[in-house]
């Protein structure tokens, strides 16, 4: 009697780990647990508060003006999406062209490959003096960092499709059309998440360095000027932001990966 009592709670135990829930506490346990050994060792070693602010302060800084902290991040966030969309529809693009064309691919890669290794603190100058101080020049810079990843995801993705099913699409006659839709495409999607989640932090970095360099707004302006009037809490405030940013878009991709991939064998071991 007892077995059959038991079997549906194990079961609801297990589907609850590995819901939505059972992937949010652990990360939220880990969190409280670094706020408070945090807050412990700057009370227990007397820390400065321009060396390291303690998360009450922090969170201070925070409350004291939330709506000016908010609207920075939302210049921000709108800049890593601008950059995201444009730098992913930009890398798809090429990682297309180098998939069905590697000479082409050959030709140009080490040039692209060049172009990403330079430190985007030389580069975001120079796409400010061709794009002005305004938003242009930080969503080119957030385009600039961000392309690389999915073209790359892109290409690799087009070329790993099935020789076997490939034949099975010659043989049935299908256009280029049916089998980059049909079979590339959908084999080349788990290479493409990878490349968007990579693009994901790189759009965030690339928006809030753009701001390093000349801004009047944004996050990157917020941590500037408190780092130049030593306003640590608020300096950290901004980043704990831009933090928040980067997480929830990385979010929101996993949850399209999920919903586009319920079948690739990856997902199953995500936390």
């Amino acid at each position: 009697m007892s077995a059959p009592d038991t079997a549906p709670a194990r079961a609801r135990a297990i589907d609850w780990r590995d819901g939505p829930l059972g992937r949010i506490w652990p990360p939220l346990v880990t969190f409280a647990v670094i706020v408070l050994l945090w807050e412990g060792l700057i009370s227990a070693f007397g820390i400065p508060v321009y060396v390291l602010p303690s998360p009450a302060d922090i969170w201070l800084a925070f409350i004291n003006s939330p709506g000016v902290l908010l609207s920075h991040a939302g210049i921000t966030l709108f800049e890593a999406i601008a950059g995201f969309v444009l730098g992913s529809l930009l890398g798809a693009m090429l990682g297309t062209l180098f998939a069905y064309f590697p000479l082409v691919a050959r030709g140009f890669m080490p040039y692209i490959i060049a172009a990403n290794t330079i430190p985007v603190v030389a580069v975001a100058p120079i796409i400010i003096i061709w794009f002005g101080h305004g938003l242009p020049s930080k969503i080119a810079v957030t385009t600039f960092l961000s392309f690389f990843p999915l073209a790359l995801n892109m290409m690799k993705g087009l070329q790993s499709y099935d020789r076997t099913i490939m034949a099975v699409f010659h043989v049935a006659a299908a256009s280029g059309p049916q089998r980059f839709f049909k079979m590339r495409l959908p084999s080349a999607l788990p290479y493409v998440f990878v490349g968007l989640k990579l693009n994901v932090t790189f759009s965030v970095i690339g928006a809030i360095v753009a701001e390093f360099v000349q801004a009047d707004k944004g996050l990157g302006f917020v941590i500037m000027t408190s780092y130049r009037t030593l306003a640590m809490p608020r300096l950290w405030a901004a980043m704990f932001l831009s933090a928040l940013i980067g997480i929830a878009f990385f979010a929101v991709i996993a949850a399209i990966e999920r919903l586009a991939l319920p079948w690739h064998a990856s997902l199953d071991d995500q936390t």
